[in-house]
């Protein structure tokens, strides 16, 4: 990953060079910015460029500031190059500011610029400020709080509509069933108005015994009432 990044700087530096090729007497110096996540002061395949937030002060030999440029106002912001062209042989003084980033790297460097030469590269490494870092953390908290409050939202809204139909389900079970209970109990009620009433109790007793007691013997010409002679005696004389 490092190699086409490595790749990437020296094409822009290239691209810068070639701008500057038809005057062979002018020179570049470009800084490139990298955020020291491991603050070793030196730029490793894993740490990310700086693409905005620096700004670069090209002072001559006399301390005199000849040119300005933001790395955001950059040709080449994306890989945290900014570079000044078009100078004259001689020496200068760079000089980079920041107020979201501390330097871990030196932030003033010295630059000869020699004619027809290689553009002058210095490595910036920087990393947020604490009250910076802190904002970003607070802002990405604050977003990280909607995105949940979004979904207990919609979490909300899923419970109350299942409750809402849990509750319709209900109602509509309780309906059948009233209906069903009724049906059946007005049948209940129609099938007890047909059946006869039960006889009373004396009369249950007596056909009974009338079941029990032997059927009376017949009364035959010739011979006495069963109720006046005894069955032993056949005589028509009655009992005394």
């Amino acid at each position: 990953m490092r190699k086409p990044r490595r790749v990437l700087i020296l094409l822009c530096l290239s691209l810068a060079l070639v701008g500057t090729a038809t005057a062979q007497d002018r020179g570049q110096i470009c800084v490139m910015a990298y955020e020291d996540r491991n603050g070793n002061r030196k730029f490793d395949e894993n740490e990310p460029p700086v693409t905005q937030g620096i700004g670069v002060n090209l002072q001559s030999a006399l301390g005199i500031t000849i040119a300005t440029k933001l790395l955001e106002a950059s040709s080449y912001t994306v890989p945290g190059l900014v570079c000044l062209g078009d100078l004259p042989r001689g020496e200068y003084q760079v000089l980079l500011t920041s107020a979201q980033y501390r330097a871990t790297t030196d932030f003033a460097f010295s630059a000869v610029v020699a004619p027809g030469s290689a553009p002058v590269r210095f490595d910036f490494g920087v990393t947020l400020l604490p009250d910076v870092r802190a904002e970003e953390t607070e802002t990405q908290t604050s977003q990280l709080t909607d995105e949940q409050l979004q979904s207990l939202q919609s979490i909300g809204v899923g419970l109350i509509a299942s409750m809402l139909i849990s509750l319709v389900m209900f109602l509509i079970g309780w309906l059948i069933y009233m209906l069903v209970f009724r049906r059946r109990l007005k049948r209940i009620r129609a099938g007890r108005r047909q059946v006869p009433p039960n006889p009373p109790a004396g009369a249950l007793m007596g056909q009974a015994e009338m079941a029990l007691s032997p059927a009376p013997a017949q009364f035959q010409p010739g011979q006495g009432s069963p109720l006046l002679f005894a069955d032993e005696d056949t005589s028509p004389n009655p009992v005394a």
